[in-house]
């Protein structure tokens, strides 16, 4: 099975709140692998990557669901923050070189 089908098929099967509550949950799971990696003077531990993996497949099960929405409203947020990063970038670098 195709992973866009299988995203679908769980979200008809399961539904969007279901599916939304494992996303916050899995979120959850993240946060707190993170806080004890870093706990234990680590970035990347076992434990972090397997989160950060179910929260993705989470986050594309959502984003299948958004693609069937007329306009891509996530995608235009998406792009004003990266250009504000870059904004801020851009500053943060110059405070550096003037400093």
């Amino acid at each position: 099975m195709e992973k866009e089908e299988l995203y679908n098929e769980a979200w008809r099967l399961w539904g969007g709140d279901m599916q939304l509550d494992i996303l916050i949950e899995e979120m959850a799971e993240l946060t707190q692998a993170i806080i004890k990696a870093r706990r234990h003077g680590v970035l990347w531990s076992h434990a972090v990557l397997e989160e950060i993996a179910d929260v993705l497949i989470c986050l594309e099960q959502v984003e299948t669901q958004l693609k069937a929405m007329p306009v891509d409203i996530v995608g235009e947020l998406k792009a004003g923050k990266l250009a504000r990063l870059e904004e801020r970038l851009v500053a943060a670098k110059a405070e550096v070189q003037d400093a």
